[in-house]
This record gives structure tokens, C-alpha cells and sequence, in this order.
């Protein structure tokens, strides 16, 4: 098999790292970066979900959701409580504070996507969306089977 020239993993890994770097100046005086955004928005959407489910949500491992579940505690955009039934499981909710943050969020996303593919039809847009999502689904079921 040849090797080819270019990969598209460079252009994802690009993608990748200028995204996180709009975040972080998009976020900077909120006190949270890229690394808390995806979080944030997980929770807000799945309010009192657990770690554990979160950390799935994301195929995050377990201390990194930690941290950056302790992160936007300290920032007192989320709150941790003890579960009512299960005193060992922790649930995790947005408090009000995070309700100006989690729209932000979204504006900053929205905004991004379009600016990234400002040069795309609405249905190369959504054909490219369909086609990440088959290709991101594909990494998932490859590192499942090893």
C-alpha cells in the first residue's frame, strides 16, 4: 500500500487546535477555556447527569472530566450534590450563574462553524456535517473492535 502525501488527520488535528484556541479568547474573562466549554454544555443539556455519564458523553476519561468539572465548580458555573437515593453517586447541575455563559457558548459555536464554512452551500454543509459524523462514529467502532 503507498503512503499517501497528505492525511486528512493533519487537517482535523488543525481544525482541532484553532478551534481550541478561539474558545480560549473567546472565553478568557469568563475564566474557563476550551477545555470546560464542551462540559459546560453537556451538563447544561443533561441536567444532574453523573460523572460517569458525562465522562461518556465526551469519550472523556475520568480524571480529565473531573478536573474540568472542578474547574467550572470553582468558576461557580456548575454544583456538585450528593444523589438523594445513592449517597455514593454525585450529581452535576448549571447554577444560575452559568445560564449567560451556556448562551454564549452556543454564539461563539454557531459563529465559528459558520465562519469555518462560510464557503460552503447549505447542503455542503450539511452533507460535510453527515460525513464527519459517519468518520468520527467509524474512529469509535475501530478502537471498540481492538
Amino acid at each position: 500500500m503507498k503512503h499517501q502525501k497528505e492525511s486528512i488527520l493533519k487537517y482535523i488535528s488543525i481544525i482541532q487546535r484553532n478551534t481550541q484556541k478561539y474558545y480560549d479568547i473567546q472565553l478568557q474573562e469568563d475564566h474557563i477555556g476550551s477545555g470546560q466549554q464542551f462540559f459546560i454544555l453537556r451538563i447544561a443539556e443533561n441536567e444532574g447527569l453523573t460523572m460517569y455519564e458525562l465522562s461518556k458523553l465526551g469519550q472523556f476519561d475520568k480524571g480529565t472530566t473531573s478536573k474540568a468539572v472542578q474547574k467550572l465548580e470553582e468558576e461557580g458555573y456548575v454544583s456538585v450534590k450528593i444523589d438523594e437515593k445513592d449517597k455514593r453517586i454525585r450529581r452535576i447541575y448549571t447554577t444560575e450563574k452559568a445560564q449567560k455563559l451556556i448562551h454564549k457558548i452556543y454564539h461563539i459555536r454557531d459563529s465559528w462553524v459558520h465562519d469555518i464554512t462560510a464557503s460552503f452551500s447549505e447542503e455542503e454543509r450539511k452533507k460535510f456535517f453527515e460525513q464527519l459524523v459517519s468518520v468520527a462514529a467509524a474512529s469509535c467502532d475501530t478502537l471498540e473492535s481492538l
